[in-house]
C-alpha cells in the first residue's frame, strides 16, 4: 500500500489528479463491490487526497483534498 501512495503522491506533485487502474487497484484490494471503494476512499483520505472517481473493475481517480 505504501508504494501506491508513493506513486500517487509524485503524480499529484506533478498533475492535479492521478489515476490507478485496475491492475493496481487489486493488488492492493482484492475486487469486493461497493466496500471495496469505501477502502479506497478511506486510503484516500488518510493520505490528505480525495477519492474524484471509482469505477469498479476499471480505475480510481485522486486528487488533492480541497483546504478547509
Amino acid at each position: 500500500m505504501q508504494i501506491l501512495a508513493s506513486h500517487i503522491a509524485k503524480e499529484l506533485e506533478q498533475a492535479n489528479h492521478c489515476a490507478v487502474y485496475e491492475p493496481e487497484l487489486s493488488r492492493v484490494w482484492p475486487p469486493s463491490g461497493k466496500a471495496r471503494e469505501a477502502k479506497v476512499a478511506v486510503f484516500a483520505e488518510h493520505n490528505g487526497w480525495r477519492l474524484r472517481f471509482y469505477k469498479d473493475g476499471l480505475c480510481a481517480i485522486f486528487d488533492k483534498a480541497p483546504a478547509g
